[in-house]
């Protein structure tokens, strides 16, 4: 099989030796046996009781800086490596992104909490966020409608909405998108059948005066 892939290797213009390939310019190099340019490739593991698994790295020309590294980060004993999650990093402690064994994914951050975990902004064009029990049964003849002073008891009492959470939660924890849109909604469609109650009233106070 060997012999099979230095053929093929050989085909496409590349130098092969037991430990080393590399091309003829020295753009490829996978083993480290002399200098990267363009594309390392480097599998190291360490000898003894302790340390850490390094994986795959693309470095610029003077090898003095890494692109983008593919590697592994867990202890090493006896010969196996307890994987504490793949990255994409310079180092391990300077990581893109990482590949927790449970599938949680992180971007700036090593200790993803979710499946995925953003240390920063997100641009998109549009986010679709699916969620059920969406609150139309406000508009339901059996929903009952709070009104508006119990409402500002609530508020003078807690400091916020009735349902929406505190600041010091949201600082704490942040909120989910799809959950907070239900409770926003719910408040508007609450508001809503609250200002045309307020407007019947103001109608039926303008005929009252007109028949005066």
């Amino acid at each position: 099989m060997k012999k099979i892939i230095k053929g093929i290797m050989a085909i496409v213009g590349l130098c092969v030796t037991a430990d080393n390939v590399y091309s003829q310019d020295a753009r490829i190099l996978i083993g480290l046996d002399g200098p990267a340019y363009g594309v390392k490739i480097l599998s190291k593991f360490p000898n003894g009781t302790g340390g850490f698994a390094r994986g795959y790295s693309i470095a610029n020309q003077d090898n003095s800086e890494t692109y983008i590294q593919l590697g592994t980060f867990g202890n090493y004993f006896g010969g196996i490596s307890n994987l504490t999650y793949s990255y994409i990093g310079r180092e391990y402690n300077n990581t893109y992104m990482v590949f927790r064994p449970n599938g949680d994914i992180g971007i700036g951050t090593i200790n993803p909490q979710e499946k995925l975990s953003v240390n920063g902004k997100i641009r998109a064009h549009e986010i679709k966020v699916e969620t059920s029990n969406w609150p139309d049964y406000v508009f339901k003849t059996d929903y009952k409608l709070p009104s508006l002073t119990e409402t500002e008891q609530f508020i003078k009492q807690h400091g916020h909405l009735p349902e929406v959470p505190k600041a010091s939660e949201v600082e704490a924890d942040g909120v989910s998108l799809g959950e907070m849109n239900k409770i926003l909604l719910k408040k508007i469609e609450e508001l809503t059948l609250q200002v045309i109650e307020l407007n019947k009233k103001v109608d039926r106070q303008e005929e009252r005066i007109k028949l005066k």
